[in-house]
C-alpha cells in the first residue's frame, strides 16, 4: 500500500528521472565546439593559411562541432531519452502521486515549483493542463500535484528594485506572473496563517475573507523575509519602506513630487527657504546593499530631474544613516571605505555609528545630536524572517529561521524542505556542519544563494520521492556586485575589486542572468536601451503629496474624514493581502480576522458583525512561542 492515502495503489516503479549531464561535460562540449574554429583562427593570424581558406575551414569545423554537440545532448547519458529508456532501472523506486505544497511564491518558490512541475504527471485530479508531451508515464511520476501559496500573484526580483525606483527598468518588468509560468501548478493567492506539520496541513487565509486548509505530503517552506521594523518613535508613520515593486514606485513618485513642490516655493523669506530646504532633503536609513543601491539610483535620478524643473542640483541634500561603524558589511573594509569616499565626493552625507533617536514631526534626530528636517525618510535597514515561521511546529533557529541540514531538509522532518531568507542553511564552504551553529557560518541571504538553493531543493524533493540519495548544498561565494547609480558600481570577485562602470556592467549581467524567464530578460534589456538612448523619464504618476506608507489606520496620522456621505473605501492594493502585523495581533486562541466566525451565519448581505472571541478550531493545535526540535 502507498504511504500516501490519496495516491493510486500501484506497484513501485523505476523513476523516469535519469541522471542529468554534469556541468563539466557540458563545459567540455562547449569547448569542443569552439576548439576547431579557434585553432583555425590562430593559424590565420599567424599567416600559415589564407583568409578565405581559414574562413571555409572555420565554417566546416563549427558545423561539425555543433553536430557533435547535438549528438551528445540528444543521445548522451542523462539526456533526452525515449520511451523505452525511461523504464531502465537506474534510480530506485518511489510511490507516485505525492502532493507538494510550496509556501511562498518568491524567487525560491517560483524556481523550485517550476522545476518540479516538469516532473508533474497527468493522472492526478485533472486540475493540471498537462501540456508536456512525450511518453513519460503519468502514473509513475513522483509528483502528483503542486500547490503554490503566496499573497501576491507574482514574483518580484528584488535586486532590480533600485533600478526600478531610478527609472531604468519599468516596475512591472521585475515581476513574473506565477500563473503564467506555473501553468501546471495550483496557484493560490492567499496568506498561509499557520502550518500543522504533525497533521500535514496548512491554514490559508484567502482574499475574500474566508479560509481553507491545504493538505500535503511534501512541504517546501520559502516564505522569504519581511522588512525589519526599528523601534524608533515616528518612524513607522513617516518612513517609506523599500521591499516591493509598489514601494519602489512610491519612492520614485515621492522624490519627484518633492522636486516639483520645491520648484513652486520661492525662497523670499527665511520660512520659505526652510520649507524649500526641507523638501529637498532626503534621508536613507540603512547602509547595507539595499540602502546604498537605493540611494545611488534615486540620487542620480533626482539630480538629472532637478535641472528640468528649475531646481539647482546643489540644493539637494542626501543623508545616509548607518548605526554600525561602517557601511556595506557585505564587502571588505577597504572596498567599503572606497565606496564611502565616492559617496562623499558626490555630496552625500554618510553618517556611520549614528543611532536613530526619533523621526517625529518630519524631523530626524540622531544620537550624536544631529537634527535633519526632511519630508522624505526611507528605511532599508535589513530584514527579519517571516513571522509565519513562528506559527508552525517546525524547529526554529534562534534568529527565527527554520533549522535545516545541508540537504535543505528541515531537521527531524525528512518530508519538509526549506531554502531562501527564512532557512538557516549551513554553509559547507565555510566549514559549517549544523544549522544551529554561529550565524557567521550560515549561508547569507543573497541572490546567488537563493538561485542555487532553489535548484538543489527541487532536485532533492524529487530524489526524496524517488528513494534516491539527496545532494548537499555547497557553494563557495564567488563575490558580490552592487550598483551605485548610473554607470557606477562596486564588485568583489575572488579578491578582485572593481569600481565604476566595469562593476556596474557585472552587476547588470549577473542579475539579468538570474532573472527568471527569457521574456522578462528581453523586456529588461529593452528598458536599458531605451533609458540609454532617451534618458530616464522624470514624471511622477502618483499623488503630489503621497500618504504615509504605514500607520494609515492610526488615529494620530489618519487624514480627515471626507464630508460626503459615501462610505470610506479601503486603500487600493490592500485587498487580498494579510498584514503580518494584523496576524500577529490576536492570540493563538482567538480567531484570525480573516476567518469566518459562527456569528456570520445567517447575517444579511452587506452587514458585517464585529469580531468574536473564543477558541479557533483551526488553530487550537498550535501552542504559543517558538518550537524547537529536541
Amino acid at each position: 500500500m502507498s504511504p500516501y492515502p490519496h495516491a493510486p495503489d500501484v506497484p513501485p516503479q523505476w523513476s523516469p528521472t535519469g541522471r542529468r549531464p554534469r556541468a563539466a561535460a557540458r563545459l567540455l562540449t562547449v569547448l569542443g565546439v569552439l576548439a576547431g574554429p579557434g585553432v583555425i583562427a590562430g593559424l590565420a593570424v599567424a599567416g600559415l593559411v589564407g583568409p578565405w581558406l581559414a574562413l571555409g575551414l572555420g565554417v566546416v569545423a563549427l558545423a561539425g562541432g555543433v553536430a557533435l554537440a547535438g549528438g551528445t545532448v540528444f543521445r548522451g547519458p542523462g539526456a533526452m531519452r525515449g520511451p523505452a529508456e525511461w523504464g531502465a532501472p537506474a534510480t530506485g523506486d518511489f510511490v507516485p502521486g505525492a502532493r507538494v505544497l510550496v509556501v511562498g511564491g518568491g524567487y525560491v518558490g517560483l524556481v523550485a515549483a517550476r522545476a518540479l512541475q516538469a516532473r508533474l504527471g497527468q493522472s492526478g485530479d485533472g486540475r493540471h493542463r498537462g501540456r508536456r508531451s512525450g511518453a513519460r508515464d503519468r502514473a509513475s511520476t513522483p509528483v502528483g500535484s503542486i500547490t503554490v501559496v503566496d499573497p501576491q500573484p507574482h514574483m518580484t526580483y528584488q535586486p532590480f528594485l533600485p533600478e526600478a525606483a531610478g527609472g531604468s527598468i519599468a516596475p512591472r518588468h521585475l515581476t513574473v506572473s506565477l500563473r503564467r509560468v506555473l501553468d501546471r501548478c495550483d496557484v493560490v493567492t492567499g496568506s498561509v496563517v499557520a502550518v500543522d506539520d504533525a497533521r500535514r496541513r496548512a491554514v490559508v487565509a484567502l482574499g475574500d475573507g474566508s479560509s481553507t486548509e491545504v493538505g500535503y505530503d511534501v512541504l517546501v517552506v520559502a516564505p522569504g523575509a519581511v522588512a525589519r521594523e526599528l523601534p524608533v518613535p515616528g518612524l513607522a508613520e513617516q518612513a517609506l519602506t523599500f521591499r516591493t515593486v509598489g514601494d519602489a514606485t512610491a519612492l520614485r513618485d515621492h522624490v519627484l513630487s518633492r522636486l516639483d513642490a520645491a520648484a513652486s516655493v520661492v525662497p523670499g523669506s527665511p520660512d520659505e527657504a526652510a520649507r524649500r530646504a526641507r523638501l529637498l532633503t532626503f534621508v536613507v536609513i540603512g547602509g547595507g546593499f539595499a540602502g546604498v543601491e537605493a540611494l545611488g539610483e534615486i540620487e542620480d535620478l533626482a539630480r538629472r530631474a532637478a535641472k528640468q524643473v528649475g531646481v539647482d542640483p546643489g540644493e539637494l541634500r542626501w543623508v545616509l544613516v548607518e548605526a554600525s561603524k561602517r557601511i556595506m558589511p557585505e564587502v571588505s573594509e577597504p572596498t567599503a571605505a572606497r565606496v564611502h569616499g565616492k559617496l562623499a565626493r558626490r555630496g552625500i552625507e554618510v553618517r556611520v555609528g549614528a543611532g536613530l533617536v526619533s523621526a517625529e514631526g518630519g524631523v530626524v534626530r540622531l544620537a550624536d545630536g544631529t537634527v535633519v528636517p526632511t519630508d522624505t525618510v526611507v528605511v532599508a535597514a535589513g530584514t527579519r524572517p517571516n513571522p509565519l515561521l513562528e506559527r508552525t511546529d517546525l524547529p526554529l533557529e534562534r534568529t527565527g529561521k527554520v533549522r535545516c541540514t545541508a540537504m535543505l531538509q528541515v531537521i527531524g522532518r525528512s518530508h519538509v524542505f526549506a531554502a531562501g531568507d527564512g532557512a538557516a542553511v549551513p554553509d559547507l564552504a565555510r566549514g559549517a556542519t549544523l544549522a544551529d551553529e554561529d550565524p557567521q557560518v550560515l549561508t547569507a541571504p543573497t541572490a546567488q544563494h537563493a538561485v542555487r538553493q532553489a535548484r538543489v531543493l527541487a532536485g532533492n524533493v524529487v530524489a526524496h520521492l524517488g528513494g534516491r540519495p539527496l545532494q548537499p548544498y555547497h557553494h563557495a561565494s564567488a563575490g558580490v556586485v552592487a550598483g551605485l547609480g548610473r554607470r557606477r558600481g562596486v564588485a568583489e570577485i575572488r579578491g578582485l575589486r572593481l569600481m565604476g562602470w566595469p562593476a556596474y556592467a557585472l552587476h547588470r549581467a549577473y542579475h539579468l542572468w538570474a532573472m527568471p524567464t527569457t521574456e522578462r530578460k528581453a523586456r529588461i534589456v529593452l528598458d536599458w536601451f531605451a533609458a540609454a538612448l532617451l534618458g530616464r523619464d522624470p514624471v511622477a504618476t502618483g499623488a503630489v503629496v503621497p500618504s504615509p506608507r504605514r500607520g494609515d489606520g492610526d488615529p494620530e496620522v489618519a487624514p480627515a474624514p471626507a464630508t460626503t456621505s459615501e462610505p470610506a473605501r479601503p486603500a487600493r492594493g490592500t485587498r487580498g493581502i494579510v498584514d503580518p502585523a494584523v496576524i500577529d495581533g490576536p492570540t493563538l486562541r482567538e480567531p484570525h480576522p480573516s476567518f469566518p466566525t459562527p456569528s456570520r451565519v445567517g447575517v444579511p448581505s452587506g452587514s458585517r458583525p464585529g469580531p468574536t472571541t473564543g477558541d479557533q478550531p483551526a488553530l487550537s493545535w498550535l501552542s504559543t512561542g517558538r518550537h524547537d526540535f529536541r
